[in-house]
């Protein structure tokens, strides 16, 4: 059971906290059910819902030892293998859809190498770039104690020196 004030990852949508747990004041949920009500650290105005017994759609961020290591790891990650550009998206979304931070990286090099191997970048691939970037440099953020912000940076100096 979480607690509020508690650090987790939401979805594909980065870093968040227990604002509050307890039942919903709407007429569309189960008054009897306890839910998490949980505000995003990036903005302040995005809250999201999720009932507590849920554990599908929330976890714990990975910790700085897990951070490192997954960072240390990301040069032998491999790409995804779309053999149907009709079926792009759907791959994407299977490969995140238990929002493990690995699966990410996997689908962000698919991102790079596609925008660099066609000298553009798809809509598509943006769209997963932006989500995808935001989610893990969110949760790195938090777990290594560096601004989001910088988080590209970072990685690109620790992957270079492990080289």
């Amino acid at each position: 059971m979480l607690s509020r004030g508690d650090a987790v990852v939401y979805k594909c949508r980065g870093l968040y906290r227990v604002e509050d747990v307890g039942t919903l004041d709407f007429s569309f949920v189960d008054n009897n059910k306890q839910y998490y009500t949980l505000r995003s650290v990036d903005d302040a105005g995005d809250r999201a819902y999720v009932p507590a017994g849920d554990a599908t759609n929330i976890r714990r961020p990975v910790s700085r030892e897990e951070a490192l290591a997954l960072i240390r790891r990301m040069p032998e990650i491999e790409i995804l293998q779309v053999k149907n550009e009709k079926f792009r998206e759907q791959e994407y979304k299977e490969c995140i859809a238990d929002y493990c931070p690995e699966n990410w990286v996997k689908v962000l090099k698919t991102t790079y190498k596609r925008t660099k191997s066609r000298g553009s970048m798809t809509s598509l691939d943006r769209k997963y770039q932006t989500l995808l970037e935001h989610a893990l440099y969110s949760e790195f953020a938090f777990a290594l104690g560096i601004p989001a912000g910088e988080m590209q940076g970072f990685i690109e100096d620790y992957v270079g020196a492990a080289d």
